[in-house]
């Protein structure tokens, strides 16, 4: 608020001086700037959000919007708030592209962004990550960590014109005492009873823009099996926000835990030979210009049989498996309301050899990694 330490507190001069600022005009510098706080030149945008394509995969706390002014002059408006199904932003007359996502920057701990300076170059991507079992084996490979859930929804071309900021204006004037007894004769019913036209764009519907892949390696002799570690290969590093496309860089995501599913016998009992390590990890997707050929995504497992010194490793390519990947969003649903991922089956040629346990105990499967050493999880800085 300005501090007019010159001006004499009488009413009929504060009220000059309200008059004199309510107003000024924004060409023209009065030396009452300040006081044009309270005549915004701005018009009300109400921006409409609809979660209900997402609420399923995670229930989001707050959301974030961009908002970029289409005349590159301009600064770019941030937003962050905890209300879900809307919005309120004031702007002056113009074009704008915005977009919103779930929750806030800062709480993202996988992802980061970048280029927000600029709507089209936007880029949310996944941290890099040290994996010191791969490290040893492909030393040159770079490892992104598994992103969290991210949904977002782009609104190009969002116009606010000079007449609506006249009557969001005329509308502030009418609230204010004496500017409202002088505009009791005008004809417009809006402005004379100082209510606030809303105007309304949207809805929004941000969608996942994260993947799931659910992997499983099918076994024969599971007894023999002790561990087991695995890495699919060049997958999108990120993706464009405004289009939710992803990049073209590439990165690899590793697996250290698994789940055991064993196979049923023909008379429906389970069969302790026969199953399958799963696990599910998400990601982007696929890299822009992904070809859909085996050859352009590689599944790698690693075991550790039970006697803690045979190592069995093999490539599955699997590109051609997961080359539809990019066109879910977790709005598939099954029967039951869940949502369908791809997956991706492999086959081990041949049972595990039949080895004989460290101590001569029975073998059992452990979905840990202590036994390879530990797993040290370090952020990297972006190259």
């Amino acid at each position: 608020m300005l501090r007019c330490r010159k001006i004499s507190t009488s009413l009929a001069v504060i009220f000059s001086v309200i008059l004199f600022a309510v107003s000024c005009n924004k060409d023209i510098d009065f030396g009452f700037k300040d006081l044009c706080f309270y005549h915004p030149h701005t018009a009300p945008i109400k921006v409409r959000v609809d979660w209900s394509f997402f609420r399923h995969l995670e229930k989001p706390t707050g959301m974030t919007a961009y908002v970029w002014p289409q005349d590159k002059t301009k600064k770019t408006y941030t937003f962050l708030t905890h209300t879900l199904s809307s919005i309120n932003l004031n702007l002056e007359a113009g074009l704008y592209n915005a977009f919103v996502y779930n929750q806030s920057e800062a709480e993202y701990s996988t992802i980061e962004f970048h280029n927000l300076h600029e709507f089209g170059l936007a880029e949310a991507r996944v941290i890099q990550v040290k994996s010191n079992w791969l490290s040893t084996k492909q030393p040159l490979t770079k490892v992104g960590a598994e992103p969290e859930w991210l949904a977002i929804d782009c609104i190009k071309d969002v116009e606010v014109t000079e007449e609506m900021v006249a009557v969001a204006e005329a509308e502030y004037l009418a609230r204010l005492p004496e500017t409202n007894k002088q505009l009791q004769n005008q004809s417009n019913k809006e402005t004379r009873d100082a209510t606030r036209t809303e105007n309304e764009v949207g809805p929004l519907v941000p969608k996942s823009i994260i993947k799931n892949v659910d992997i499983y390696v099918h076994l024969e002799n599971l007894p023999y099996l002790r561990s087991a570690l695995g890495a699919i290969n060049d997958m999108a590093e990120g993706c464009y926000i405004s289009t939710g496309q992803p990049t073209e860089r590439t990165v690899t995501h590793t697996v250290g835990t698994w789940g055991l599913i064993y196979d049923t016998t023909p008379s429906g009992g389970v069969d302790m030979m026969k199953g399958a390590l799963k696990v599910s990890i998400s990601t982007f997707g696929l890299p822009a210009g992904h070809k859909g050929r085996p050859e352009d995504n590689s599944l790698y497992i690693r075991l550790l049989l039970v006697d803690n010194e045979t190592i069995l490793e093999k490539y599955f390519p699997v590109g051609d498996i997961i080359a539809g990947l990019n066109q879910y969003d977790g709005t598939q649903l099954d029967e039951s309301g869940n949502p369908i991922w791809p997956e991706i089956h492999v086959y081990w040629p041949e049972p595990l050899p039949e080895v004989e346990p460290v101590g001569g105990g029975g073998g059992a499967f452990d979905v840990g990694v202590s036994e390879w050493g530990d797993e040290i999880v370090t952020i990297l800085p972006m190259s």
